[in-house]
């Protein structure tokens, strides 16, 4: 189909669909008309319907109601049908969704096809022989990695994401350390993308998968597959520098100091390809990154007078082309969630559109999607919106105000803004110490009815007094961008004035949220302490969802044909039941769900024992901390290091860090802590000092890869039962108890369990390795529940003994092994996961 301006309308339309566009536009009566056109077998437009009725001049494009294979068709009363510059920017919206954009004249006699429709493909399934082919002996994997060796639980679980491509499921895998997931989900994904045309979205958790799923991976399973895909990293803007702000900056620094740094920086964008932070190979400190990075706020799209050298958009038109995207969870969060408030799934958002979705590290999404979905207002939120505004550096007067105030602007009072800003400023150091006074030493606190009368009393008349300068900033702002918009040329600061007022108005609506509580609210009203650049406390006030069913619902479930979830924890005894639930997985319909449980292949029985002191106090006991710091003194001096300790509080781990250092140090055994070096760096320095002890809480039990000899003990000093007064899990502990339900039972012990197999997991990444898990925590075997933290870990040899023997067996298990295992040669062959190469090559761990 061609787009020649004098092409007959019946070349392009059935008489039907003519007849009906021709009513329509004599009851227009010169006035444009924009219809929906969907294409007959003949791919002649043969049905049509009214999608919106505009003035003589325009008419909305309004495109939720449109989807992939349609056609737009607007009539131009004039007769002319040369597109005008706002037809041809709503042609290149719609094409990116498939839609096409056609113009026809009045009579509807003639029509010009400014862009065309996507003509849906129809689907080509995979066949699982010619997906696993490339695993089996002799396939492409072993050509090109001689040692591969498939194993049975990878060709299922291949086998489960086959069919969940195929018959549009919803899959739900746990896979083993081992089992090779990665591979088993890449190969039927490039398959697919390739047959299909179809985009994927890869999402994980941490840096590291993504990294090696981009960088390693894909390029592999591309090379066996002799596919050659455009894949795509994507990242946040954040990780973009944005040439206007690094400009201004230039112009204006906020630190004299950094003038020479600022320079580097952009004598570096001017040579990069990609802008990317990664790219430096020495960073600026996070305060300047953070004053020449994209920001949104900050951002004036195409209205930039930099748009050209756009290392942002440059990324996302890259993105556009590509087949497969990988991304971290909150970036496809921040996709989704725009998508949902009504940018629709069919065109482009911080992602082009897409059509199937893999979450790796799927353990963690309740968390994930709680946290991005969450609102928030603080101080530092505020004052950066304030910022923007107005402010005064070195007695010059700076922001978006200034360069917007004229002629025609002088009877807006904008004068009252500094003082307005200043009063607000003061207003909101004076509530902050007012909730900072609630929280005391606690550093969160969750509204409740026992707090309503406090809330009410005390708290609500402050928050009015914020309300009021916020809202006269408001108003002034808005009737200084109206004033603008009647004028003919807009400088680019018309546009990011409208940014800051929806960030203002965001954030004005937050306050006004928690005006309103009223103690019946479902949404969790929490706030918290934190510390500023300076180091000054401020109070962050969030409202955050008490279940995200829903949001998985209409983001995930609903709108996409795959969705396949994977981790090495998602079952708790066998069963999905808790991480279903909580996701909304019981409203999936039955035929959608393919579940399967794919154990690690590793010898967990001969290489690595549990031990369990029998005779440790217990842990709410006054005795547990100093025995805790006795007892792991005597641990890792006999075992000789090599040891990941795990604490489930800061307070828990800097206290038995200071008990047992200069043990350690005297033995000629590093330590380290978690805090004392950023997180790359640490776990850089623990591996290579092998005989190194790691003391960390929290993030730590997950996401750490530490092969051979650095790690072959994992203490875990308590069970990781999370404090029951933390504003998100007690509110729905709450609210299980009114439902009915068991709280302990269906949501803090299984939450437990997957963290306690998440530590477990860092014992064993490889066949090669070995180790012990010791427990401090006597319930594990005390407590009937101790059988659910058990039952969902690989079955091992368990030593409940007294401390004075579980130690020597301990240490004399772990030099049994050391002496068996002894380090391979450099350039030895080593295995990893599925696969084994050279130990200087890919190092993959599919």
């Amino acid at each position: 189909m061609g787009g020649d301006a004098g092409m007959r309308a019946g070349e392009r339309f059935t008489d039907e669909a003519l007849a009906k566009i021709r009513h329509e536009l004599r009851q227009a009566q010169g006035r444009e008309v924009l219809f929906i056109g969907h294409l007959g077998e003949d791919q002649r437009i043969a049905r049509v319907e009214v999608g919106a009725r505009g003035t003589a001049e325009e008419v909305p494009a309004l495109y939720p109601h449109m989807e992939r294979g349609d056609v737009v068709i607007h009539n131009h009363p004039s007769g002319l049908l040369e597109p005008s510059r706002p037809d041809l920017s709503v042609a290149n919206t719609l094409g990116q969704q498939g839609i096409g954009f056609w113009i026809i004249d009045n009579a509807a006699e003639k029509v010009y096809a400014v862009s065309e429709p996507v003509i849906p493909r129809e689907i080509q399934t995979l066949l699982y022989e010619e997906a696993v082919s490339s695993l089996l002996l002799g396939g492409a994997f072993s050509r090109l990695l001689p040692s591969y060796e498939a194993r049975e639980q990878q060709l299922e679980l291949l086998k489960l994401f086959v069919r969940g491509l195929n018959e549009d499921g919803v899959v739900v895998a746990q896979a083993g350390t081992g089992v090779g997931k990665s591979f088993a989900y890449l190969l039927p994904a490039v398959l697919w993308a390739q047959r299909n045309a179809e985009k994927l979205v890869i999402a994980t958790a941490t840096i590291n998968l993504q990294q090696q799923l981009f960088e390693k991976d894909l390029p592999f399973v591309q090379k066996a597959l002799g596919t050659k895909l455009k894949t795509v990293l994507v990242k946040g803007r954040r990780n973009y520098v944005c040439p206007h702000r690094l400009a201004e900056e230039l112009r204006d620094p906020a630190d004299l100091q950094s003038v020479g740094e600022l320079t580097r920086l952009a004598d570096w964008a001017a040579q990069s390809r990609t802008g990317a932070f990664q790219e430096l190979t020495s960073p600026p400190s996070e305060d300047l990154w953070s004053r020449v990075c994209s920001d949104v706020d900050a951002c004036s799209g195409v209205r930039c007078a930099q748009a050209e050298s756009c290392f942002l958009a440059k990324a996302r038109k890259e993105a556009s082309a590509a087949s497969i995207l990988v991304a971290n969870h909150h970036l496809l969060f921040a996709d989704l969630a725009l998508r949902v408030e009504g940018l629709g799934f069919e065109t482009a958002a911080v992602m082009p559109p897409f059509q199937r979705l893999i979450f790796d590290e799927a353990h963690s999404l309740e968390k994930s999607a709680t946290s991005y979905f969450s609102g928030e207002f603080a101080r530092p939120l505020l004052q950066k919106q304030l910022n923007r505004l107005y402010r005064k550096r070195r007695g010059a007067e700076l922001g978006l105000i200034p360069p917007l105030r004229g002629l025609f602007t002088q009877n807006l009072n904008l004068g009252e803004i500094p003082g307005l800003i200043s009063a607000l400023t003061t207003q909101l150091e004076a509530t902050d110490r007012l909730l900072a006074e609630a929280l005391g030493n606690e550093s969160s606190l969750r509204l409740t009815k026992e707090q309503s009368a406090w809330w009410q009393e005390t708290m609500v008349p402050s928050v009015y007094s914020l309300q009021k300068p916020l809202s006269k900033i408001l108003h002034l702002c808005d009737d200084l961008a109206e004033a603008w918009e009647d004028q003919e040329e807009r400088p680019s600061e018309v546009q990011e004035l409208k940014t800051t007022l929806r960030r203002l108005e965001g954030l004005a609506q937050m306050l006004d949220r928690f005006k309103n509580w009223d103690g019946l609210a479902q949404d969790i009203f929490w706030f918290q302490k934190g510390r500023d650049a300076l180091g000054q406390t401020f109070i962050t006030w969030t409202v955050s969802p008490l279940s995200v069913r829903q949001v998985f619902q209409d983001a995930v479930f609903k709108p996409f044909s795959t969705v396949m979830f994977t981790s090495a924890t998602l079952a708790v005894q066998g069963k999905f039941t808790y991480w279903g639930g909580r996701l909304g997985l019981d409203l999936v319909p039955p035929q959608r769900r393919l579940l399967g449980l794919f154990p690690s292949p590793y010898d967990y029985s001969s290489r690595v024992v549990v031990g369990i002191p029998a005779d440790f106090p217990p842990p709410d006991s006054e005795a547990f901390t100093p025995a805790v710091a006795e007892y792991l003194s005597s641990l890792l001096t006999a075992c000789g290091g090599s040891a990941l300790v795990l604490f489930t509080s800061y307070d828990a781990l800097n206290k038995a860090y200071t008990a047992v250092r200069p043990a350690l140090v005297e033995a000629g055994i590093p330590v380290y802590r978690q805090g004392d070096e950023d997180r790359s760096r640490l776990l850089e320095r623990f591996k290579r000092e092998v005989s190194s002890v790691l003391m960390a809480t929290d993030s730590f039990w997950e996401g750490i890869d530490s092969p051979g000899e650095t790690l072959s003990l994992v203490v875990m000093v308590r069970l990781p039962f999370r404090v029951p007064s933390e504003p998100v899990l007690a509110a729905r502990l709450e609210a299980l108890k009114r439902s009915g339900a068991d709280a302990f039972m269906s949501y803090s012990l299984p939450e437990a369990v997957m963290k306690f197999q998440q530590g477990f997991g860092r014992l064993i990444r490889h066949s090669a390795d070995y180790g012990a898990i010791v427990v401090l925590d006597n319930r594990l075997v005390n407590k009937a529940y101790g059988q659910a933290f058990l039952a969902s870990v690989p079955e091992t040899p368990r030593w409940v003994l007294p401390r004075r023997e579980l130690t020597p067996r301990i240490a004399e298990f772990l030099d049994q092994w050391r002496k068996r295992e002894r380090p391979l040669p450099k350039g030895a062959k080593i295995e990893y996961g599925s696969t084994t190469q050279e130990e200087e090559g890919y190092g993959y761990s599919g």
